[in-house]
C-alpha cells in the first residue's frame, strides 16, 4: 500500500474506534459501520480496500480477533468468554477464524504464553537462551542470503516476461458539471458517456465500466489511488461548462503509475457541433496512449449516429434518466425514471427516425420495465424485439441493440440466437461489461462452464466493484466446485450489497460444501429470521441441526417449503426448491419428482431452473431418463454435448 494521507489515517482511526466501541455486538457489520460514519457501503468498501487491501467484513473480523488475542494473552478468561466479548456467538467459529489469521488456535496461544513463563523461571540468567539465539542468527543470515539470490533471479525473469506485453487500461472518472444550471447534469453525464462508449470500441484498451467509475463521483481518493484500486494505468478526468449556445469540454489524461499529466485540452464548441466532439476526444486519447487502431475501430469511433442536435439532446436526457433510475450499484430501481426515459427516447426518434441508438435505448428501457414487473403487457417482449430489429436495420453495428436482442431471445427461449447476439455485441464492443455478464449467464445454461468463467472474468475485470458481477462470479465458482473460492468472492459481494438474498444462499451453500456446519446453521437462521420478519423458525432449525447436522438443515428447508413457506427464493414453496434441496441430499426419486412438478407449476424460477444441466447439485441425475426429459422440456437438448467438457 502507498503511504496513507493524514486524512486517510484519521478516517481509519475513526473506523477502528467505531468497531472497538461495538466489539461485543455480533450484529455490528458493514451496514452499521457505514451508517455510523455517514457514508455509502460502496464508499466504505473502497476507502478500506484502498487503505488496507482488505474487504470491510474481513477488516472488522480481524479487529475483533486481534482484540481477542490481547485478552487471551492477558489471561483470566475462558476462550468462550473471550469469543463472546469480541462479538462471536460461536466459540467454535471464533477458534476457526483465529487459527486462519494467526496460524494457531486460541488454546495453542495459551500454551505458548504459559511456556514463556516456565522458560523464564527455568533459565533466570538467560545464558542458555543467548546460546540458542546465536545459532538462530547464523541460520537466519544464511537463509536470507539464499532467498536474496532466488528473489533477485525471479524479479529479473518476471520483469523480462512482463515487458513482452503490456495491456493498456484506463478509467474515465465522472466529469464535473461546471454550468450554472444544475439541470445540465444530464448533458455532462451524456458527453462523458459518449467518450466512454467510443473508448470501449478499442479492443487493445481495457476500459473500466461506467458502473464502477460512478463509485468515485463523490470520493476523495486521488487519481493514483483510484488507479491502484482498479488496476489501471491511466485516468481520464474532465469537466463540462455549458453557457448559452456554447460548450467547453476540458479533459486531462493522467499516467497513474508515474503520477504525471500526459495531456490536457479544452474543446470549445457550439451546440450544433457538439455531436462530433466526443469522437474527437476519444481519438486524441487513443493517440496519446499510442494504441494501434484497426480501420474498423476507427470507423466505429468516427461514426455519427445522428446529425440532429435536438434529437441528440433528447437522447442524452433519456439515457441519463435510464441510468439514474438504477442506483449507482443498481441496488434500487425508480420505475418513474425509466418510464420518463422511454418518453425521451421516443422524442429523439420523432426528431430523427434514423437514430439507431435511440431505438436501442428504447429497447433497453422497455426490457427493464418488463424485467422489474412494471410493464405486464404480454406484447412488451415483441415490442423490444421490434425496437432492436429497427436499430440494427439502421446500424448493423449497434452493440447495445445486439446485447438487448440477445436477452430478448433468452426471454423467448431461443438460446442459440441469444448466444449469437451476445457474441456479436462483444465483438463490436470488447469492453461491454453487461454483454460479458449476460454471455457468462448464457454459458451457465448451455455450457461449457469454462466459457462462463472466461466471460465472467472479463466482466469482473471491467466491473471490479459491482455486486451483481461479483455474485455471478461466485456462482460460477460454485458451478466449478471451487467452494472456497466461491465463498471468498461472495464475501466481497456482501460488502458491496449485504441485502441480496442470493448472496446469503451462496454463503449457506458454500458453508455446507466446506463442512462448516455451524456457519451454515447460523446463516440459515439469519435468512429465515430476516425474510419472515420473525424468530418463529429458529427453534426448528436448531432442532434439525442438533439431530442430523448439515443434512438436517436441508430437511428443515424442505419442510418449510412444503408447510410454512417464506417469501424468499429457496423457501417460497416452489417445487423447484424442494427438488434442489432433495438433490443436495442425494434423494434421487424425490428430486426427480419435484423437478417434474416444476414443469407443471404456473411460476417457474427460470433464473435457477434453466441452469440444471450444468448445476453441480443435479449432476448425479444426468443418467436418469426422467431428468433428461425435464432438461429437454427446457430446450436444453442441444447442449448435452457440452456436459463434462
Amino acid at each position: 500500500m502507498d503511504q496513507l494521507s493524514r486524512e486517510d489515517m484519521s478516517f481509519m482511526d475513526r473506523v477502528t474506534e467505531a468497531i472497538k466501541a461495538n466489539l461485543n455486538n455480533e450484529a455490528y457489520g458493514v451496514a452499521e459501520l457505514a451508517a455510523e460514519l455517514h457514508i455509502s457501503r460502496s464508499n466504505l468498501y473502497l476507502r478500506i480496500k484502498s487503505a488496507t487491501g482488505k474487504s470491510v467484513s474481513r477488516f472488522i473480523r480481524e479487529i475483533r480477533l486481534k482484540e481477542g488475542k490481547k485478552l487471551l494473552e492477558k489471561g483470566g478468561k475462558t476462550i468462550a468468554e473471550v469469543a463472546y466479548e469480541v462479538g462471536f456467538s460461536s466459540p467454535t467459529y471464533f477458534s476457526r477464524c483465529f487459527h486462519e489469521l494467526f496460524g494457531l488456535s486460541p488454546g495453542e496461544l495459551r500454551k505458548q504464553v504459559y511456556s514463556k513463563v516456565v522458560d523464564t523461571e527455568a533459565d533466570p540468567d538467560g545464558s542458555y537462551t543467548d546460546f540458542r539465539r546465536q545459532k538462530y542468527r547464523r541460520f537466519l543470515v544464511f537463509t536470507f542470503a539464499f532467498l536474496l539470490v532466488i528473489t533477485g533471479s525471479w524479479l529479473i525473469i518476471h520483469t523480462l516476461l512482463k515487458s513482452e506485453k503490456k495491456d493498456l487500461s484506463i478509467v474515465v472518472l465522472p466529469f464535473k458539471n461546471l454550468s450554472n444550471d444544475a439541470a445540465n447534469e444530464y448533458f455532462t453525464y451524456g458527453i462523458r458517456e459518449d467518450i466512454l462508449n467510443n473508448l470501449y470500441r478499442i479492443s487493445s484498451l481495457r476500459v473500466i465500466s461506467n458502473t464502477t467509475a460512478e463509485n468515485f463521483r463523490e470520493n476523495k481518493l486521488t487519481a493514483r489511488e483510484i488507479a491502484r484500486l482498479l488496476h489501471v494505468d491511466y485516468v481520464l478526468e474532465g469537466s463540462v461548462r455549458r453557457y448559452g449556445n456554447n460548450v467547453r469540454i476540458s479533459v486531462q489524461l493522467i499516467d497513474a503509475i508515474k503520477d504525471d499529466h500526459v495531456w490536457s485540452e479544452n474543446f470549445d464548441r457550439e451546440m450544433n457541433d457538439i455531436i462530433y466532439v466526443q469522437n474527437e476526444i476519444a481519438l486524441h486519447v487513443a493517440a496519446k496512449l499510442q494504441t494501434v487502431l484497426p480501420d474498423k475501430e476507427i470507423r466505429q469511433i468516427e461514426k455519427i449516429s445522428t446529425q440532429n442536435p435536438k434529437a441528440y439532446d433528447y437522447y442524452l436526457q433519456a439515457r441519463f434518466l435510464l441510468h439514474r433510475a438504477n442506483s449507482p450499484q443498481r441496488m434500487g430501481f425508480d420505475a418513474a425514471g425509466v418510464i420518463s426515459s422511454v418518453q425521451y427516447y421516443k422524442k429523439a426518434i420523432e426528431e430523427d427516425p434514423g437514430f439507431a441508438e435511440a431505438y436501442a435505448g428504447l429497447a433497453n428501457a422497455t426490457t427493464q420495465l418488463t424485467a422489474w414487473g412494471i410493464a405486464r403487457d404480454t406484447g412488451m417482449v415483441r415490442k423490444v424485439y421490434q425496437f432492436c430489429q429497427k436499430a440494427l436495420e439502421l446500424d448493423p453495428n449497434c452493440s447495445e441493440a445486439h446485447a438487448v436482442l440477445g436477452l430478448n431471445y433468452w426471454f423467448r427461449k431461443d438460446l442459440k440466437r441469444s448466444g449469437e447476439e451476445y457474441r456479436k455485441a462483444i465483438e463490436l464492443n470488447p469492453n461491454f461489461a453487461t454483454a460479458h455478464q449476460w454471455y457468462a449467464q448464457h454459458f451457465m445454461i448451455t455450457g461449457p462452464i469454462s466459457k462462463a468463467r472466461k466471460e465472467v472474468d472479463k466482466a469482473v475485470e471491467l466491473e471490479p466493484y459491482f455486486w451483481v458481477v461479483k455474485n455471478l462470479d461466485s456462482w460460477i465458482a460454485y458451478f466449478e466446485k471451487d467452494y472456497k473460492k466461491s465463498l471468498e468472492i461472495c464475501e466481497v459481494a456482501k460488502d458491496l450489497n449485504p441485502n441480496f438474498p442470493d448472496n446469503a444462499w451462496l454463503h449457506f451453500l458454500n458453508y455446507t460444501k466446506l463442512n462448516q456446519g455451524d456457519k451454515a446453521h447460523d446463516e440459515l437462521k439469519a435468512i429465515a429470521k430476516r425474510y419472515s420478519n420473525s424468530d418463529n423458525y429458529s427453534a426448528e432449525i436448531d432442532s434439525a441441526y442438533a439431530a442430523q447436522g448439515i443434512d438436517g438443515l436441508f430437511y428443515c428447508m424442505i419442510d418449510i417449503n412444503k408447510n410454512k413457506p417464506i417469501y424468499v427464493d429457496g423457501l417460497t414453496g416452489n417445487p423447484f426448491f424442494i427438488a434442489w434441496w432433495n438433490a443436495v441430499l442425494g434423494n434421487r426419486d424425490e428430486a426427480l419428482f419435484w423437478l417434474e412438478q416444476t414443469l407443471k407449476a404456473q411460476f417457474k424460477p427460470l433464473h435457477y431452473f434453466d441452469l440444471i444441466l450444468f448445476h453441480p447439485d443435479f449432476e448425479f441425475l444426468h443418467a436418469e431418463p426422467r431428468f433428461r426429459a425435464v432438461a429437454d422440456s427446457l430446450g436444453l437438448s442441444p447442449y448435452w454435448v457440452n456436459v463434462g467438457s
